[in-house]
């Protein structure tokens, strides 16, 4: 039998351990992600409790210095793409699958509400939608690999 003191012990390395492993999986988003069209490169990091996506640049010859020219606020059709925030919010729910964020395309300046799915380490399942998650659009995004 174990005594008391090698029980709590036990626990407490379990508890640490499971807390790692945790952590770890929520932190499998991390990393710069090309999206569906194969022009973009989105670096999703931590900021704060959330995740975040920001523009780190485009694999489209010309495109370094695009502009979010389709913004629906004509103030802001000057500022760059490349650094912009284009996902926010996102908040880990459990089994590789992040919610209740959004989604800005600068291809046409709109923002959806946002949820993820990493299907496997290198697929990040990218859902926007109005209202309800069943009326959306699903895109598909590769990790970047190191070449």
């Amino acid at each position: 039998m174990f005594k008391s003191a090698n029980l709590e012990l036990l626990l407490i390395t379990g508890l640490v351990f499971f807390s790692f492993n945790a952590v770890a999986a929520e932190n499998e988003i991390f990393g710069t992600w090309v999206n569906q069209a194969g022009d973009g490169l989105i670096k999703i990091s931590k900021q704060g409790e959330n995740y975040v996506g920001v523009i780190e640049g485009s694999n489209k010859p010309g495109s370094q210095n695009r502009k979010d020219e389709h913004n629906p606020d004509p103030e802001l059709r000057s500022r760059p793409l490349l650094g912009l925030k284009i996902l926010g919010d996102l908040s880990y729910k459990g089994d590789n699958e992040w919610e209740d964020g959004w989604i800005y395309d600068p291809n046409n300046g709109d923002t959806y509400q946002c949820q993820a799915t990493l299907e496997d380490k290198n697929t990040l399942a990218i859902r926007g939608f109005i209202g309800f998650s069943l009326f959306g659009r699903t895109e598909t995004w590769k990790r970047k690999t190191v070449e």
